[in-house]
């Protein structure tokens, strides 16, 4: 009887030691989520955006990468605060995530009317050794898009508050209802208005700014005409643990390879786009 009672006993406490062990993994558990979750938000990835399927989909910026990079600004922050796409004095969250869906779109266009796709695998296997950018080397622009090609990304800014009411609310709806970035009437409404989108405004002077000093490539800061499609070549180059560029036998070589493509194929898809493209080499 004593035995019994005694075997009763520990296994109600057994019961009781599993019921608490569980507690405590199920509150361990729902801190470290809550905990993941915050700091999300404080990198700018809101309550309302996480709950759309799409958002998992797309590469978005932190808006603390976007208002952190020298490179990525003169966005209208009047107009954008207009049209509710500002966080008070910054661009918000939801500003990126309907960014994305018309980098998707432009870049899904891109593939479809140039031969983008068929270049980067021809610097791929071209014999001459190209080499694409590691991860953790990858600038805004390359970590933003979608193209997933391998030396070849979009170089412009877009600044989508200048799309009218209805071109924002198909962005919008993408972003919240659907499962797919891309579709056939998005990418006909960028092919449309990309050429306002993508140009570069002086908003201090007032005045239209006919061209835009892109940061360094290759030593020098090409100035680019303001309305300008403009897609970068990577050519990332070895240095040694001091900082020192790496000669390379066939360097000039590659150079002036990239030189060729660069002007062959401005001009080959100006003429496509009806619209100047500039090509940046690394």
């Amino acid at each position: 009887m004593k035995e019994y009672e005694y075997t009763k006993e520990y296994k109600h406490k057994r019961v009781i030691l599993w019921i608490l062990i569980m507690t405590i993994i199920i509150i361990a558990g729902s801190n470290i989520w809550q905990y993941c979750q915050e700091k999300k938000e404080e990198r700018g990835e809101g309550k309302e955006m996480r709950q759309y399927e799409l958002v998992n989909m797309l590469k978005i910026p932190t808006v603390e990468e976007v208002s952190d990079n020298p490179y990525i600004y003169r966005y209208n922050h009047k107009l954008a605060m207009e049209k509710g796409l500002t966080d008070e004095d910054r661009l918000s969250n939801y500003y990126l995530c309907m960014q994305a869906v018309y980098r998707a779109n432009l870049e899904a266009y891109l593939l479809e009317v140039l031969d983008i796709k068929k270049l980067d695998e021809e610097l791929k296997d071209n014999e001459l050794g190209f080499t694409s950018h590691k991860p953790e080397n990858k600038n805004l622009y390359e970590k933003e898009s979608m193209m997933e090609l391998e030396f070849i990304y979009l170089r412009n800014n877009l600044c989508i508050e200048y799309l009218d009411k209805e071109q924002l609310k198909l962005l919008d709806y993408q972003l919240k209802e659907e499962r797919e970035a891309v579709t056939s009437e998005l990418k006909s409404m960028v092919s449309e208005t990309y050429p306002e989108i993508i140009k570069v405004r002086d908003l201090e002077g007032g005045k239209e700014q006919r061209s835009f000093l892109y940061s360094e490539i290759q030593g020098g800061k090409p100035k680019i005409p303001n309305q300008a499609l403009v897609l970068e070549i990577v050519n990332s180059w070895e240095y040694d643990a001091s900082g020192n560029l790496l000669t390379e036998d066939n360097m000039q070589e590659k150079c002036d390879y990239l030189e060729k493509i660069k002007e062959r194929k401005e001009k080959e898809y100006s003429e496509i786009l009806e619209t100047e493209v500039y090509i940046l080499l690394e």
